[in-house]
Parts: C-alpha cells; sequence; structure tokens
C-alpha cells in the first residue's frame, strides 16, 4: 500500500493535536507553582521599587503614602515568600 499526501497530512495533525493537549496538561499542573513563584518575583520588584521611592520622597504626605505601600509591599513579599517555601517542603 502506497502512503499519499493526504495520509502524512492526517498523522502531522494527530500528532500536533497530541503535543497540544500533553503541553496544556503540564500548564495545568504547574498553573499553581508558576502562579506562586510569579508572584514572589513581582512582590519583590514592587518592594524595591517602593523602598526607592520612599528614598526620594520629600513631601510628607508623600512620605505617609510611601510608608504605607513599602510596609504593604513587604507583606505582599513576605506572603509569597512563605508560600514559596510551604512549595519546596511539599
Amino acid at each position: 500500500m502506497i502512503k499519499d499526501k493526504d495520509y502524512f497530512k492526517e498523522k502531522a495533525k494527530r500528532i500536533i493535536t497530541y503535543i497540544y493537549y500533553l503541553s496544556k496538561s503540564l500548564e495545568e499542573e504547574k498553573s499553581e507553582e508558576q502562579h506562586i513563584l510569579e508572584g514572589l518575583k513581582d512582590a519583590y520588584k514592587e518592594w524595591r521599587m517602593n523602598e526607592e521611592y520612599f528614598q526620594w520622597v520629600t513631601d510628607p504626605d508623600l512620605v505617609d503614602y510611601a510608608i504605607y505601600e513599602l510596609k504593604a509591599s513587604k507583606k505582599k513579599y513576605a506572603y509569597f515568600l512563605k508560600k514559596a517555601k510551604e512549595m519546596v517542603n511539599k
């Protein structure tokens, strides 16, 4: 039996579909871990940015705001760091 062009096209479509579903299932398994790690990275950047802002601000009202933002970003970073440690210790 000679296999024609359509046979190979159909075979390629099945392989691509299988790879797509396999990759989706792997993404779903990692989604919580990825969320935690991305959150940790973003929270760290936010904390550092707020720390820098606090160093530059001079207006008393903005100093209060900068302190509030700095404390909030530290809490956020601490939360994601705790979650990341829990994830590693599982």
